[in-house]
């Protein structure tokens, strides 16, 4: 992928609801905003980047739910919609890479005319569920941007509110075609692809239009495909663990920062992997710095 140098109003807008989400983790439960929207964007601003937000939500949880990107300087475009999306996240502390999710409230999709006016580097799209982004939308960002990513995990979610269940995503030939960087865990990756290994997976979603797949695998580590080149990238060990919830796209965050700064591939995977460790560390979105996740790298 070439270097991205020339100047438009916005390095990354980021697209998806901004979540009332419910965490518990052993004992404690918390509330607090949340979705991929929410962690990719604030992970992005503490990197230095200028950042936008695209989002939508019921008029009464506009002042709590934007409060933080807001006050990270992140501009937001809010349209108010029918009902705001709310998740619960429920973890063991035994084992942080094991989450059990319910769709408490499905948000309103968005649209194509959300984006109007809006140019940006990059868009990133993070839908929580299948109704959330149609492929009109997509294939709109290919005009207002140099770089589509997608973290296809919402593709996979039928748009109902109960637990999360996942199932193949029918239009992903048409929808991956208008897809730069594609996002995914190992579990969405296998359904996606119809594949039983990792490794082919990653291949068979490049030949649908993605340059780059990346696949997360928690505690396992990455992997990055690139230029036709599989890369594995070691998870780096978090000191503690406080708060799992996010992760993910801390490490789509600090992927995304490299490659617009013209890192290859897998340095861009070994340092979203350290950042990834740092998020897990504290409650909430990422809140270092470059220079702390430089520090912690190379991961072994």
């Amino acid at each position: 992928m070439e270097m991205y140098a020339s100047p438009t109003p916005f390095d990354v807008c980021v697209i998806g609801h901004i979540t009332r989400d419910i965490i518990r983790v052993g004992r404690t439960t918390r509330v607090n905003p949340g979705g991929t929207a929410y962690y990719t964007s604030m992970a992005l601003r503490r990197l230095g980047l200028k950042v936008a937000v695209v989002t939508k939500m019921a008029k009464g949880d506009v002042a709590p739910l934007l409060r933080d990107l807001k006050g990270e300087k992140i501009e937001v475009f809010c349209k108010e919609g029918g009902a705001s999306s709310v998740f619960e996240n429920v973890y063991s502390m035994q084992e942080l890479d094991d989450r059990t999710q319910r769709i408490r409230s499905v948000g309103t999709p968005f649209s194509p005319e959300d984006v109007e006016g809006i140019t940006a580097t990059s868009f990133h799209v993070g839908p929580l569920t299948n109704q959330d982004i149609p492929i009109r939308l997509l294939k709109q960002l290919t005009t207002r941007a140099r770089i589509v990513s997608l973290d296809v995990q919402g593709m996979l979610r039928p748009a109902r509110v109960g637990p999360v269940s996942e199932e193949d995503w029918p239009e992903k030939k048409k929808g991956l075609a208008f897809v730069d960087i594609l996002k995914a865990d190992e579990r969405e990756v296998l359904i996606l692809s119809g594949q039983k290994i990792v490794d082919r997976a990653a291949s068979a979603l490049a030949s649908l239009g993605p340059k780059e797949v990346i696949i997360t695998m928690g505690s396992r580590g990455s992997l990055v495909y690139a230029e036709q080149a599989l890369h594995r990238i070691p998870c780096c060990s978090p000191r503690k663990v406080e708060d799992p919830t996010g992760c993910g796209d801390t490490y789509m965050a600090g992927y995304l920062y490299q490659r617009l700064k013209g890192a290859a591939p897998e340095m861009s995977g070994r340092f979203a992997a350290a950042m990834a460790a740092l998020k897990l560390e504290g409650v909430g979105p990422f809140s270092g710095s470059e220079a702390d996740v430089d520090a912690l790298l190379p991961c072994k």
